[in-house]
């Protein structure tokens, strides 16, 4: 017997498509309009990018509340679109009998939840530090506690003519002085460990003892919710796939008119 919820008419107004489209069209239109503010404002907006979307957000709302708040507001109507996404999957669990040919495009709308919920958990939880000059042998104290980086090495790669072509370096995680990982990080190959990412990305040199020495510019993010984003995205992959052979499937069999 099926649960009298999911008659009512508050469910079905929450997993309708009408309600659909209404919400993804007004993320849409607040998120564009919103956008064509950021050229123009380069002082408040500069920042979005080197640091996660919460606390870059708290502090927009806070200083600029006029300039930002579309960004709040596309962010709580996806927000809405994900929970009206998730009720049409429910919803379908509980009728799978009557509609597993729509298998593929319900994976769909359950990998864009899982992916909605990554960004939110990594924009809340996760952070990000640039600019950060190391000399081999000093460590960096992170945000999460009791977690630092270490530069132990710097081995650059010279050229005939002596200029360096690569920097390698070698990178130590520890965890309250105990090694967790050590790897030799080099373009596209930073330090990961679960959700953390350390990679250089610059160099210098600067005078220290009476000598010159190399220094490396590391960056260093965490997203806890990598591995959450990474499943919705197979999970989206494999209902795209699944979706188009079920289309086909049924066209071939007649059940669907030719796309002229």
């Amino acid at each position: 017997m099926k649960n009298p919820i999911f008659d009512s008419t508050v469910w079905k107004w929450l997993c309708s498509l009408k309600l659909t489209i209404v919400l993804a069209s007004g993320a849409t239109l607040v998120a564009v309009g919103g956008s064509l503010l950021i050229p123009f404002h380069p002082e408040i907006f500069g920042g979005l990018d080197g640091m996660p979307l919460g606390p870059w957000l708290r502090q927009g709302l806070a200083q600029s509340p006029g300039m930002t708040g579309w960004i709040a507001a596309s962010g709580l109507l996806v927000t809405l679109l994900a929970i009206n996404t998730l009720c049409c999957f429910i919803d379908w669990c509980f009728s799978f009998r009557a509609r597993w040919r729509k298998s593929g495009e319900y994976l769909i709308h359950l990998g864009f939840v899982l992916i909605l919920i990554a960004f939110w958990w990594g924009s809340l939880a996760g952070f990000r530090s640039e600019k950060n000059p190391l000399l081999p042998g000093q460590s960096l104290a992170l945000p999460q506690p009791g977690l630092s980086l270490k530069l132990e090495a710097i081995n650059p790669v010279l050229s005939p003519s002596g200029r360096p072509m690569e920097i390698p370096n070698t990178l130590a995680l520890y965890r309250d002085g105990t090694l967790l990982t050590r790897v030799e990080t080099r373009s596209n190959h930073p330090l990961l460990w679960k959700g953390l990412v350390a990679v250089p990305v610059s160099f210098g040199q600067t005078r220290f003892g009476g000598r010159n020495l190399l220094y490396s510019v590391i960056t260093v993010s965490y997203d806890p919710g990598a591995k959450l984003a990474f499943a919705g995205g197979l999970l989206m992959g494999g209902g795209v796939l699944l979706a188009l052979f079920s289309f086909y499937r049924k066209r071939a069999r007649g059940d669907r008119p030719d796309i002229r």
